[in-house]
This record gives C-alpha cells, structure tokens and sequence, in this order.
C-alpha cells in the first residue's frame, strides 16, 4: 500500500528534476567603461520561454579600474529546461538604442564551471524586440554585428 502512494510522489519528483536544474547557478558578470551611463540600462538573462533580470542599477557594483563590473546571479532550478541563453543589456533611452545581444555557450545540463572569458555582444538590434527574437529564434532586419566601441561586456561561470 506505501509503495503504491510513494511511487507518483517520487515520479513526479523525478520529473521536476529533469525539467529544472538541481540547485545550479549562474554568476553573470557585466563590465563597461564608467563613462558608459547604465542607470536607465536593464539586463535579462534570457532562454527560449523565459527571461528575468531588471534594472542594471540594482545589480551589486564594484569599480575595477575605470571600468564598473556588476553582478548578477541566476538560479537555474527557476528555468524551464532550455537549449539556448543570452544575456540581454537594453537601454531604456530613445527608441533609436539598441539592445546588446551576448549569447552564451551553456545548456540547461553544463556542468560546474570557472569563469569564461570576457566577450563583447554578438549583435545588436533593436531594443523593443531583441528579448522576444531570441526567444522565438526569430533574426531582425536591424539586427547588426557592428557593435559599438563602447558596449557592454559579458562573461559568467556555473556554479
């Protein structure tokens, strides 16, 4: 009688498992030029049905040199299983900025890792539509791999 209670119990834990990551993070590191303004930027860590971030101004900052470095974590345990990331910096000035697209070389299933190197955005596109084209993998015809001497830079490790 127990088993037959215990087994749905421990299918559907098994099953939250493989949807979601067991208690792994990912440290995501932004750094630009302190002569970058970033208090209007927002950032979002972005998949292929999700994305959350917020305002870069509430990410924990500190200044190394003359650049400013913020820090963001994401717990991938509140992710869908996913094939596809990027990190997403969008200004939120006129509508003539762009958003700086970085895509990142990770699955919902990498392992542990130490820090990737610094890379600079992919592309850019326009910033009301960069989220939802990644999401539904869909390319923009103001999409531009000419990004700016003064963009952002990304890198992240799993922990």
């Amino acid at each position: 009688m127990k088993f037959k209670i215990l087994s749905p119990t421990v299918a559907i834990l098994f099953l939250a498992s493989t949807m979601f990551g067991a208690d792994k993070k990912v440290l995501i590191e932004i750094r630009a030029s302190q002569t970058v303004d970033f208090t209007h930027c927002s950032y979002d860590f972005v998949g292929e049905r999700t994305a959350q971030g917020g305002p870069l101004k509430l990410a924990v900052l500190r200044k190394e040199g003359t650049t400013n470095v913020f820090q963001e974590t994401v717990d991938l345990s509140t992710v869908y299983k996913e094939h596809r990331y990027a990190v997403i910096i969008t200004p939120a000035g006129s509508l003539n900025d762009v958003s700086q697209v970085f895509r990142l070389a990770m699955r919902q299933d990498s392992k542990p890792s130490g820090w990737t190197q610094w890379q600079r955005p992919n592309y850019v596109e326009n910033s009301r539509d960069a989220t939802s084209n990644f999401m539904d993998d869909q390319k923009s015809p103001d999409r531009s791999t000419n990004t700016p001497p003064n963009s952002f830079e990304v890198r992240y490790k799993i922990q």
